[in-house]
């Protein structure tokens, strides 16, 4: 286990956080000033972009399957296979490309203008602007196989850098082709060109850096693309799943509840996923070495991996999701200016819904970066599935929080299922204690305890009082979690890294 990998994967999802922000920030401002009906024309362009997302999902299973196996295969000293793996990734992806771009040369002769309803852009330029997005979506897959490739070395943070960069130059393209008021098919052409020079650029550096990563279509042949159809299928659906859980409800909840009841619903939503985006980054950051440690089949340090990121994981769910919970109304307030739509009691069940996520998406990570994932990606889609069949009956009589319980079930089944499939990645002598998770349990009740009474009074609190009381409660909730999780550990082993990098420059 390499405490400097696990370190630099977690400043690049940190910095690829913040090329988001800026994304979020700097593009729709320059859309909404510089041109006119700037409120109309973004709108449009979202739409068009929204139009061919989906497409990623089909990449989705390609490439994680792909670079997860051949690191794996790598690191147990198969080198053929590794490439053979690769070759045979690259080959289904060309092919995918291929027929997507020809096919999508159906939206010339296809009325997108009035099918989007298009108002500020002709439907020859709508259709034009769609193809080159089209583009852009297959030759990222291309790009993301390449850059995720440096994984089989132990060098993941490099190619998530380039792809952080590619991102960050298209922000930067599109918000100056914005200023100067350009078409839509040059903002998809800014788009397209920057994912085509950065994807040049990672295999200049790859025959630079790494040549052992160069693709090459002289391993295997066409018989080693089907065994990989069915374990990338299964990652496509673990992405079905994600729109289960995220564009479902919203769906429903229209249907039954009504526009308003979607706003309040999807706000508190969103502020406890961005509350939870920080503990996400904590296990996704470890996602390399797990595979690096499956294939070495260095079970101790696998091990030791697991129990040392479950306590910092542990650790920080209550604080995450409670912290977030108690200045709630602060966020509505500052963030929305209508602190009114501040609901306490959903914001309440939404927060024990976010901490028990956080649970699972730590142990999902062991899964999906082993590539043992197909069971869950059959389960987490029927649990799903089932979730919003059974609000279609409960969301009427019990309104929103029929709903939020259903999800609660939904997302509570999925954490023990996942839990039962990491102990099984482990040898059957090594045993995988359950006691952390059940310390948590007894946190996570004393934290909401807690909680309890400032979250529902604090509708009627100034904001001052709001913070000064989720400062208290939070104090005590960290200071207890630090001890019920044995943190020490964890803080002596980066002490020590900290003392071993700085002694050589004291001395010199």
């Amino acid at each position: 286990m390499s405490l400097q990998r696990i370190l630099r994967m977690l400043a690049s999802f940190f910095t690829g956080q913040g090329v988001s922000i800026v994304s979020q920030l700097l593009v729709p401002p320059f859309f909404l000033l510089r041109y006119a009906n700037g409120v109309e024309v973004y709108g449009e362009w979202v739409a068009l972009s929204a139009a061919v997302t989906y497409l990623s999902t089909l990449n989705y299973g390609i490439q994680t399957f792909a670079n997860n196996q051949m690191t794996i295969e790598y690191n147990r000293g198969d080198v053929q296979a590794a490439k053979t793996l690769q070759a045979g990734a690259l080959r289904l992806l060309l092919l995918l490309i291929a027929v997507v771009g020809v096919a999508a040369l159906g939206v010339f002769v296809m009325p997108i203008g009035r099918w989007l309803n298009l108002r500020h852009v002709s439907s020859a330029a709508a259709a034009l602007t769609l193809y080159l997005l089209v583009l852009q979506v297959l030759l990222n897959m291309l790009f993301a196989l390449f850059a995720n490739s440096y994984m089989m070395i132990g060098r993941m943070h490099r190619g998530a850098n380039w792809m952080i960069f590619q991102r960050l130059a298209a922000t930067l393209g599109i918000a100056a082709c914005a200023w100067i008021r350009a078409s839509f098919p040059v903002l998809a052409l800014v788009q397209l060109v920057s994912v085509l020079v950065f994807a040049l650029l990672v295999v200049v550096d790859v025959r630079k850096h790494a040549p052992i990563l160069v693709p090459s279509l002289r391993y295997g042949g066409w018989s080693q693309v089907r065994p990989m159809l069915k374990p990338s299928a299964h990652f496509g659906l673990l992405s079905l799943s994600s729109f289960l859980t995220y564009q479902g409800p919203v769906l429903l909840i229209q249907t039954l509840l009504g526009p308003a009841a979607v706003t309040v619903f999807s706000l508190a939503r969103t502020v406890f996923s961005m509350g939870r985006q920080g503990l996400a980054i904590l296990s996704f950051s470890i996602g390399q070495e797990i595979t690096l440690l499956i294939g070495q089949r260095n079970w101790p340090g696998l091990k030791r991996l697991y129990d040392l990121s479950e306590r910092v994981v542990l650790l920080l769910v209550p604080i995450f999701s409670v912290g977030v919970l108690l200045v709630s109304p602060l966020l509505f307030a500052v963030w929305l200016h209508r602190r009114n739509l501040y609901d306490p009691s959903l914001c309440f069940i939404m927060a024990i819904i976010s901490a028990v996520m956080g649970i699972k998406e730590h142990k999902y990570q062991f899964q999906s970066s082993s590539n043992e994932h197909e069971r869950l990606a059959t389960f987490t889609l029927g649990a799903y599935a089932l979730m919003l069949l059974i609000s279609a009956f409960v969301m009427k009589p019990f309104g929103i929080l029929g709903f939020m319980f259903t999800w609660l079930a939904a997302e509570l089944a999925q954490t023990i299922y996942i839990m039962r499939l990491n102990v099984q990645l482990f040898p059957a002598d090594m045993t995988i204690s359950m006691a952390p998770v059940a310390r948590l349990a007894a946190v996570l009740v004393v934290a909401f305890g807690l909680a309890a009474w400032p979250v529902f009074a604090s509708v009627q609190w100034p904001l001052t009082a709001v913070v000064g009381a989720a400062v208290v409660v939070m104090l005590i909730v960290t200071a207890g979690s630090y001890f019920a999780f044995g943190l020490d550990e964890v803080r002596s082993l980066l002490v020590t890294k900290v003392r071993q990098r700085l002694v050589p420059k004291t001395q010199s």
